[in-house]
């Protein structure tokens, strides 16, 4: 009996001695997932050839065949921008701001309230990548981004039949990862997606109206407008002036940068043969006098001159912006509510926490509401002691429209969302 307890305490014993070594190999990483680290920042930094090159070696290292799908998938990514550097363009950067990724499509020169806030009846369950539907008033056609039967966002049509609306189709080129913000610029249908021929990200792609009316293949824009990263909503002023678009490749994960471009009649691409080239191009940088921009035409918004007005201006325009985002947040409230009772037990969880950050936020917003209220009150009531009068009519109709980034002399103004009930 002594001997079979000292067999088994020595056994414990080598056991224990012995955990450690197991636990370690069990977690050690495998070579191929740190090549995959390096090859996705060479990626990222649009050294493609050496993406090429590092993705090769893990996709030989690896022998899971679910990883090797998704290396195959970059590899062929980074293939992808190789080709892609051999047609880029160079277009002059005349502007760029940060806004918050929510509502950075608010700052586009197009017509008041033609953004639609979801849910709405053509976009019942929206997402941070898609939150809204582009239908300006009058509209004959309607192109947006809804999900599909697999949860897959695609591109939807339909069109105006005079007493009804067509059914909707959804347009042949979905591919199997999602596809948003569409929108009908200049003649041409633009939307972003991760599933065609692209670099990575949401990619910006392009099509034209055939002689039959129906919209050809999407072509990607390729490099400086579709990127390693995520690259949204591309059009061209009403007045032909600019190019516009948005892209996360050089700010916060919650943030959008959108550029200014200057509108090329004949775009021309050329190869670019080194990284450092296509690194500076796809920086975008502002690159010409802004002194001598003229952004009046194309933000049609206008813009007071007075500086009373102005401020008062401002100052009306925090208080729309309050409202709308106290607004915005109750719906949100309202769709988490109405969709918790049927989730299952580990959707209603999630949901819940969600619902618990949202309604912490609202006292806040409140009170910053309650603030810039008064401070709208006393604005007024210190013009009307120096004899000033403003035009309450005519400025609380301009303060929907926020106007920013005038440092840079080129106006971005902020536009007010339109109902979600059209």
């Amino acid at each position: 009996m002594r001997f079979f307890v000292e067999k088994l305490f020595f056994s414990a014993v080598v056991i224990l001695a012995s955990a450690p070594m197991l636990t370690a190999q069990r977690i050690a990483v495998p070579e191929y997932e740190s090549l995959m680290v390096d090859a996705e920042a060479y990626h990222g930094d649009y050294d493609f050839a050496a993406a090429v090159r590092t993705y090769s070696e893990a996709l030989r290292k690896c022998r899971d065949s679910v990883r090797r799908v998704e290396i195959e998938k970059k590899l062929s990514q980074s293939r992808n921008g190789q080709a892609m550097a051999a047609y880029c363009n160079r277009p002059k950067v005349v502007a760029r701001k940060n806004f918050s990724r929510r509502e950075f499509f608010l700052y586009y020169p197009l017509s008041d309230r033609s953004w639609r806030p979801g849910p709405n009846r053509l976009d019942p369950h929206p997402t941070i990548d898609s939150p809204v539907v582009w239908f300006p008033r009058g509209s004959k056609e309607a192109y947006w981004s809804m999900a599909d039967t697999a949860g897959v966002r695609n591109i939807y049509y339909a069109r105006d039949m005079g007493t009804r609306w067509s059914a909707p189709y959804k347009m042949p080129f979905s591919s199997s990862e999602d596809e948003v913000f569409p929108i009908v610029s200049g003649g041409k249908l633009y939307f972003s997606s991760k599933g065609l021929y692209g670099v990575g990200g949401y990619d910006i792609y392009v099509c034209e109206r055939r002689a039959d009316g129906r919209w050809g293949e999407p072509r990607n824009l390729g490099f400086p407008y579709s990127s390693p990263y995520d690259d949204f909503l591309f059009i061209n002023s009403p007045d032909g002036r600019y190019s516009i678009f948005a892209s996360n490749r050089d700010c916060a994960a919650d943030s959008v940068s959108v550029y200014v471009l200057e509108y090329e009649v004949m775009p021309v691409s050329s190869p670019v043969r080194d990284v450092e080239t296509l690194q500076k191009i796809c920086k975008l940088n502002p690159s010409v006098d802004l002194k001598k921009v003229d952004n009046k035409s194309a933000m049609s918004a206008s813009k007071a001159t007075d500086p009373n007005t102005e401020l008062y201006a401002r100052k009306a325009a925090e208080v729309r912006r309050l409202r709308e985002e106290i607004s915005r947040v109750n719906r949100e409230l309202a769709t988490l509510r109405s969709f918790y009772n049927s989730a299952s037990a580990s959707e209603k969880e999630e949901m819940a926490e969600k619902i618990v950050k949202k309604e912490a936020r609202l006292p806040g917003l409140q009170s910053q509401l309650v603030a810039a209220n008064k401070d709208l009150q006393k604005t007024e009531m210190d013009f009307l002691l120096h004899g000033v009068l403003i035009d309450r009519t005519r400025v609380e109709a301009e303060s929907d429209n926020e106007v920013v980034g005038v440092e840079s002399s080129y106006t971005f103004t902020r536009r007010s969302l339109g109902s979600s009930d059209f």
